[in-house]
């Protein structure tokens, strides 16, 4: 799909998506569209399925029934060394940030690169360079994740998903831990960083403030299922006494 500057972007599309623990039913028929370079929030409480929904999107849980496409590929179909190409053109910003301890920041951005490309030490080095100044942390790689604040490791976790010039990034509960300065701080550098590389990009949140500020578009996930999307006013004016409930507690 071609976004309206006419770039040709990621689409994510998810169909019929259900998935079940034991007698516990976290997904049920969810179904939803994400255009190329749209930034798509999608909140809920928790236990209901967020971050499921995003490990099953880079196949790291298999749905028990449903259709996930990403960028034109059928994630649902394919194999586990298929699985491996396509995990390295997805971003995935995890909860905990999920650095490695034993690695500089600049060596955890690093990492990607040299796993995943043919770059000369010297490219790499000037691609770590410019992500860093992406996240506003030209001075922090040669720091270890455990010498940086939470905030900090959120930024450096989120250069590492985008270093490889990723079409698509799953981000799961991005400002979880955060305080509300660091929260919003965080959201409008995932927005702003997703809007300036074209990145398609997917957020599961609890947090509402955050998610009406950095999203184009906010679904609301209830028992498995989609129970309302659209802009802060749609959401706002919904009647669904759950989306009630959850815009305003």
């Amino acid at each position: 799909m071609r976004s309206k500057d006419g770039n040709d972007e990621a689409m994510i599309k998810v169909s019929g998506l259900t998935k079940s623990f034991g007698d516990n039913k976290v997904l049920d028929g969810l179904s939803f569209e994400v255009a190329g370079g749209e930034v798509v929030a999608v909140m809920g409480s928790s236990g209901t399925g967020k971050s499921v929904l995003l490990l099953q999107m880079v196949g790291l849980i298999v749905p028990d029934a449903g259709e996930i496409e990403i960028d034109g590929v059928k994630v649902t179909s394919l194999t586990e060394r298929e699985l491996l190409g396509f995990r390295s053109r997805v971003g995935y910003l995890f909860q905990e940030s999920a650095l490695y301890d034993f690695m500089t920041v600049a060596e955890n951005l690093a990492f990607p690169l040299r796993e995943h490309t043919k770059m000369t030490t010297a490219e790499i080095g000037s691609k770590v360079a410019q992500f860093l100044e992406y996240v506003d942390m030209p001075a922090e790689g040669d720091k270890y994740p455990s010498q940086l604040s939470g905030g900090m490791r959120k930024r450096a976790a989120l250069a590492r998903a985008m270093i490889l010039g990723t079409r698509v990034l799953l981000c799961d509960e991005p400002t979880s831990g955060l305080d509300p300065i660091r929260s919003r701080d965080i959201s409008l550098l995932i927005r702003d960083l997703s809007k300036k590389l074209g990145c398609t990009t997917v957020i599961t949140t609890h947090d509402v403030v955050n998610a009406f500020r950095t999203a184009d578009r906010t679904l609301v996930l209830d028992s498995g299922r989609i129970v309302a999307q659209g802009v802060e006013k749609d959401l706002r004016a919904s009647t669904d006494p759950f989306v009630k409930e959850f815009l305003e507690g």
